[in-house]
Parts: structure tokens; sequence; C-alpha cells
């Protein structure tokens, strides 16, 4: 087994002696820094770096911005680089692809191989996406070696199917676990998050509910508001007519009051045809009452 290992390290190495020499990445690095001083736009920086190493300004080009990817920064420098050894990129290849063929999305496998370091997690993750895409060859040739030992493993080309899930998955489509797997999505977190959408849904479906039901009952408390506010209009109306007729009840009782107190000693013909008007007066005051 570490005979095998040793041979396929051997063997990697040289796929990995076509990187940037430390001078080169010396002089591409001081020259971003003097070109983010003056404001000079980084296409003249490739094009000078490319002429002064015999590369290509696209060469140039991607190996920065993949440097900057890896790091998670905008500004670098050359102290910020720890480059991976070929040791390294061995090992995290051989990491992640065993755990994603057991369904762990690269997140997780990545976080479990830097021991819960999250900065360190980003650095293994973004190497290895940057493995799949820029080198193919060594991620290949890891392939080949998990194979010849039986180790079983996740092809990112999609050159193989993945393993089988593990018994968590067991009741998975193949084809849903590969997907969410190739995704970076780690399948247990993917069906509890759907577990508390479906949850949130049926919370939200029993709220529409009472909701309607809170509405319908609103509305009934308004048609009895109504009613009863039309009750209290006509009772305030008849109120008010009866209080009327009070009055006028009282006026007459008074000036017949009046009348009675001076009848019969001063009481002449004038006075008489007076009573005689009050009393009718009177007779139509009580139709009304």
């Amino acid at each position: 087994m570490e005979m095998d290992s040793a041979n396929g390290l051997s063997s990697f190495e040289i796929s990995l002696r076509t990187g940037w020499k430390d001078e080169e990445k010396l002089m591409l690095w001081d020259e971003v820094k003097k070109a983010q001083k003056i404001g000079t736009p980084l296409k003249r920086v490739f094009e000078a770096v490319a002429k002064n190493t015999g590369r290509k300004p696209n060469s140039v080009r991607n190996y920065y911005y993949m440097k900057v990817k890896e790091t998670g920064e905008i500004e670098q420098k050359p102290s910020t680089f720890t480059p991976f050894t070929k040791e390294e990129i061995y090992t995290l290849l051989r990491t992640l692809l065993s755990s994603m063929a057991n369904g762990e999305s690269i997140r997780g496998a990545s976080l479990r191989l830097a021991g819960g370091d999250k900065t360190l997690m980003l650095r293994y993750q973004n190497k290895y996406r940057s493995l799949v895409r820029t080198g193919r060859p060594l991620v290949e040739k890891v392939m080949s070696d998990m194979d010849k030992e039986g180790i079983k493993y996740f092809s990112p080309y999609e050159t193989r199917k993945p393993a089988a899930p593990g018994k968590e998955n067991k009741y998975i489509p193949d084809n849903v676990a590969k997907a969410l797997v190739s995704s970076d999505i780690d399948i247990k977190t993917f069906f509890k998050g759907l577990a508390k959408i479906a949850s949130l849904a049926a919370s939200k479906a029993g709220s529409k509910a009472e909701l309607q039901m809170l509405e319908e009952q609103n509305q009934s408390i308004l048609k009895e508001n109504a009613a009863l506010s039309a009750s209290v209009r006509e009772l305030t109306a008849k109120l008010k007519k009866e209080t009327e007729k009070g009055m006028r009840a009282e006026a007459l009782f008074q000036r017949l009051m009046k009348v009675n107190s001076a009848f019969p000693e001063s009481m002449n013909l004038e006075d008489l045809d007076s009573l005689s008007e009050l009393l009718k007066e009177g007779h139509g005051s009580a139709d009304a009452l």
C-alpha cells in the first residue's frame, strides 16, 4: 500500500514541474503593487511580466486571478502565498475524492481535513476546485491510483459512477445524490432544509386558514355594529320626539294653570274666547301625544 502511494506520488510530482518560480512570483507581485499605487491597468502588468518570463499574457493573468481566488484576497503580496507541496496536493485530492464518494460535500470534507479551521478549509476547497478545473491530468492520476488500490472515489469529470451512498442515503436515488454532491451540497443538510421548508409551508397554510376565520369573524362583528348603530339612531330620534312632546305638554299645562287661577273673578268675555282657543290647542296637543 505504501509502495503504491510512493510510486503514485513520484509520478504525480512530474506533473507539477511546470509551475511558477519564486523569482517570477516576486516579479509579478512587485509589478502588481506598483500598478496599484499609480493606477496602471493590470492588463499592462500581465503583458510586461509575460514579456520578461516568456509566458503568454493570458497565462500570467490566469495565474494571478487563480491565486487571488485561492486566498480570498484582492491585493496580494508574495508573503501571502504558502504554496501547496506535492504531498499536500496528493493527500488533498485523495481525501476529498474519497469523502465525496460517501456523500460528503466538498465544504464538509475540507472543513474536516482543516480540523475546523474555516480559513484553511476555504484554502483547501479553492485549491481542489482549481485542480479540477485546470489540473485534470493530476486529478485523473490520483483517481487511477485509488482505483488500483480499490479505494472508492468520486469523479468530478463523470468518467465513472460515484460510489453508492451510505446507509443514511439509501432511499435517495443515485442521480439525485450525485447531483447534490457534485454541486457541493451536503445531503443531510439539504434534506433537513427541505423538512424545515415543508414545516414552514404547513405552518403558513394553518396561519392563512386562521387569518381567514378571523376575517370572517371581523366582518360579522362589523355587521352587528352597523345594526346596533342603526337601532341607536332610531331610538335617539324617538327620544327626541317624545322630549319635544313633553315640553309642549308642560307649556300647555302651565298656561291652563294660569287661566284656572284667574277663573272666574277677573275673567271677561275676551278671556273666555282665549280659554276656548287654549282648550282647542290642548285637544290638538293631546292627539299629538
